[in-house]
């Protein structure tokens, strides 16, 4: 028997990032998707698909390889190093191999082609959506996010925070127990695995924790432990 699967992404939770300035694709999200998804934003221009795709308001891009007056493979690097977390389909009315190279190097989920029909498109991005659970994310200020999928904390726009071991168990940590002052032992215990710690040895590691991030992310209660500023659980 097929199981139910649980806390499935909904298309009515999505907001999509279209990057095309096709008028024809353009009508056709209007008259098609627009009832489907959350939000639906189309950029018709280099500059403005990248800063969308920076602004981590979305999650995810469908990518006209076809698009006037826009380089697709330089599209496609840009985004790869600027949102490189952000999931993407590509579009195209040609499945040239150029196109396809392009898409995979990318990290595209999938290459659709025109014309697009509304459930081929439906399909395409619940599928992704669910298999690279961009849902599952922990948000902070200042466009910070904790990824639970990937287990990573990134800045705004998908940019990794290189955080050591120690910091990423803290904060770990603190975002288990959210909803309650974690005290010293139990960060000894959990993060430390119960060896030597000092009261200083933990203070560096919070002090290092807010230089990669921002200072209010821990809250200190004196005596008593920490906390941690959690400023929206999908």
């Amino acid at each position: 028997m097929l199981k139910t699967v649980r806390n499935i992404r909904k298309l009515y939770n999505a907001k999509l990032l279209f990057v095309t300035n096709d008028q024809s694709i353009i009508d056709t999200i209007q008259n098609e998707f627009d009832d489907y998804f959350k939000e639906l934003k189309v950029a018709g221009t280099l500059e403005e698909a990248i800063s969308l795709a920076c602004s981590n308001s979305y999650d995810m891009a469908i990518i006209d390889a076809d698009v006037k007056e826009i380089s697709f493979s330089e599209l496609c690097t840009e985004l790869s190093q600027l949102a490189p977390t952000l999931p993407k389909i590509v579009i195209s009315d040609s499945d040239n191999n150029e196109s396809i190279v392009t898409a995979i190097n990318s990290g595209a989920y999938t290459f659709l082609s025109k014309p697009l029909r509304a459930k081929d498109v439906k399909l395409a991005v619940i599928m992704c959506l669910n298999q690279t659970k961009r849902g599952d994310k922990i948000e902070f200020e200042n466009g910070i996010y904790f990824d639970e999928y990937r287990d990573q904390f990134f800045k705004a726009g998908g940019v990794l925070i290189d955080f050591t071991r120690l910091e990423k168990s803290f904060l770990k940590l603190l975002i288990v127990k959210r909803n309650e002052i974690t005290d010293y032992d139990i960060i000894k215990e959990v993060v430390w695995k119960g060896k030597d710690m000092s009261i200083y040895t933990m203070r560096n590691i919070v002090n290092k924790i807010r230089q990669k991030t921002y200072y209010e992310i821990i809250k200190n209660h004196s005596n008593k432990g920490y906390t941690i500023d959690i400023l929206k659980n999908n």
